[in-house]
């Protein structure tokens, strides 16, 4: 397990906590995996493909798409499912399909984009997902972000990147595009020390550093947002409540082999 506690406006990281378990069933935190572990972001990654298709006004929340709950691409003799067993949600809306994390969003992001696959990876790259952060701890890992022209590269690429897959990031970049949107835009350095003293003396400061102003309209930020939102109220993460403040977020999972 990872968490990572990110100050939305400054960047600075103000808690960090990884734990494993081990076949013996007890637990220890050996290493940071925050910085340090490239994971397949599964669902998680759903935000920047439909972040990327909102910007490029491919897809409209309302717009109405078939979640049939069984997905063929040309190509692969393995079919894609839907997490409920395949069941599908029948007729929904692009915001519904992101809400109940239905992988609909893989064929629907392949259709818009699929003569288009560098203009995908252009957004992966507007939104800073294709370059490590640059924070002064070392060992943070740089993104895997599969590319045209390579030799991983197929007609498979698009619609599982579009979910989360032939993508790999470690958990603080994850964080940084949900950190990103929650300060509408504007992307904001990791930092890990606000100041040094010595003898109650402050001798250095360390000030919020922006990676980029906007990574892109204020429009699209605003519908991820009612997005975010309604995972939490309507979707996948409804489990989650408190009484004290409304939540943001979005669920994900992933299927290593």
């Amino acid at each position: 397990g990872c968490v990572i506690v990110m100050e939305v406006k400054t960047g600075y990281i103000r808690a960090i906590s990884n734990l494993k378990r081990h076949a013996d069933n007890t637990f220890t935190q050996p290493y940071n995996y925050a910085i340090g572990t490239r994971t397949t972001p599964g669902s998680t990654f759903k935000l920047a493909s439909l972040m990327a298709a909102l910007e490029d006004g491919k897809l409209g929340l309302n717009e109405i798409i078939n979640a049939s709950g069984t997905y063929t691409f040309e190509g692969s003799e393995y079919p894609l499912y839907d997490s409920n067993y395949g069941h599908g949600y029948g007729m929904i809306t692009v915001q519904q399909a992101f809400e109940k994390s239905s992988n609909v969003l893989a064929p629907t992001i392949n259709d818009v984009y699929k003569d288009e696959p560098y203009r995908f990876i252009g957004r992966l790259e507007q939104f800073g997902l294709t370059e490590s952060l640059g924070i002064k701890l070392l060992g943070e890992k740089k993104p895997l972000v599969s590319r045209p022209g390579t030799k991983v590269w197929s007609g498979l690429s698009i619609p599982y990147m579009a979910i989360g897959y032939e993508v790999e990031q470690v958990p603080l970049q994850t964080l940084s595009l949900y950190n990103t949107v929650a300060n509408n835009g504007k992307m904001m350095k990791p930092l890990f020390v606000e100041e040094i003293r010595k003898s109650g003396k402050v001798i250095e400061k360390f000030p919020p550093v922006v990676l980029k102003d906007k990574i892109c309209s204020q429009s699209t930020i605003d519908k991820v947002k009612l997005c975010l939102e309604g995972v939490m109220k309507n979707g996948t993460g409804s489990d989650l409540k408190s009484v004290e403040f409304n939540i943001a977020g979005k669920t994900g999972t992933a299927k290593i082999m």
